[in-house]
C-alpha cells in the first residue's frame, strides 16, 4: 500500500487506546477571554487524544486539558478538527508524554 494511501492514525509511532470518559479544557483566546468547555475522550494514548465536542476550537490553539478519571493533566495543541454530523471531532498532541495509569485498552473502557 502507498505511503500516500495509509490513514494518518496508522503512521502514529505510538498507539492510542479506546476509552470514553469526561474531558475538561481551557485555553486563552486571542483577545484574552478565557473559555472553557466539557468533551469527551474517545481515545488516548501517551502522546495525545480525540476529543468530542459540540463546538470547534481554533485549529493549533493551546489548551489545558484534564481527564478526572484517568488522573491526567496536561497542556496540548489542537492538530485537527473534524465535524462529524452535529459534534466536533478534535485531535490533540500533549505537550509532554503522559503516564497513563493503565496499560492495556480492555482496562481503560468502563
Amino acid at each position: 500500500m502507498a505511503l500516500s494511501r495509509i490513514l494518518k492514525s496508522e503512521r502514529r509511532k505510538r498507539g492510542r487506546s479506546a476509552f470514553k470518559g469526561a474531558v475538561i479544557l481551557c485555553w486563552t483566546d486571542d483577545r484574552g477571554q478565557d473559555h472553557y468547555r466539557n468533551g469527551r475522550c474517545t481515545n488516548i494514548g501517551e502522546r495525545g487524544c480525540s476529543i468530542e465536542l459540540t463546538e470547534s476550537l481554533p485549529l493549533r490553539a493551546l489548551i489545558s486539558l484534564r481527564i478526572p478519571e484517568l488522573d491526567v493533566a496536561s497542556f496540548a495543541s489542537v492538530r485537527h478538527v473534524t465535524r462529524k454530523g452535529m459534534k466536533i471531532n478534535i485531535g490533540v498532541e500533549f505537550g509532554q508524554a503522559v503516564r497513563l495509569p493503565l496499560a492495556n485498552e480492555e482496562e481503560l473502557q468502563p
